[in-house]
């Protein structure tokens, strides 16, 4: 497991590569998914279609569980959000400039929000959260476990998107 779960990005100098990412390089931006299905569906099924997934591959990812120690200002990009924002769901699953664009705004508004909640591109009943590192002091990491620890999580995992595994 390679990277904190709390890691914010791209790297200092490096452009972005990431949907919310900040198109200037004024800010970075942690990407969490809201539940483990949410997660999951963000970091092994992007390339569709998935049948297969390696089982060395997921013993080298985990699932971490995070504490947030105040309230987040979370702009709502998804369901009745859209509407009240003036935006439409391919903030979230179209062009990477348009989410830039998106979340640039955000950070510039006077309000200040922590990040932009949004459907998973690749589960769109699962909720995203793509936090600006203003809000980086308000989250700790409680626990982080391999996918393969536990057999039920993972095997729930798997029936939900059809996925197989391989050695």
């Amino acid at each position: 497991m390679g990277r904190s779960p709390l890691w914010f990005g791209p790297a200092p100098g490096s452009p972005p590569s990431n949907r919310f990412d900040d198109p200037l390089g004024a800010f970075r931006v942690c990407y969490i998914g809201v539940t483990l299905e949410a997660s999951f569906a963000e970091s092994f099924l992007r390339n569709p279609p998935v049948r297969l997934l390696s089982l060395t591959h997921l013993a080298t990812r985990g699932a971490a569980l995070l504490a947030v120690s105040r309230d987040l200002r979370i702009g709502e990009l998804y369901g009745p959000g859209l509407a009240k924002m003036g935006a439409t769901a391919e903030v979230s699953s179209g062009p990477y400039d348009l989410s830039r664009a998106w979340a640039r705004a955000l950070w510039e508004h006077p309000d200040r929000p922590d990040g932009i909640a949004y459907s998973s591109r690749h589960d769109d009943s699962a909720r995203c959260v793509a936090l600006f590192d203003r809000a980086s002091d308000a989250l700790s990491v409680l626990s982080t476990a391999p996918l393969t620890d536990d057999g039920v999580r993972l095997a729930r995992l798997l029936r939900r998107y059809d996925v197989g595994l391989t050695p």
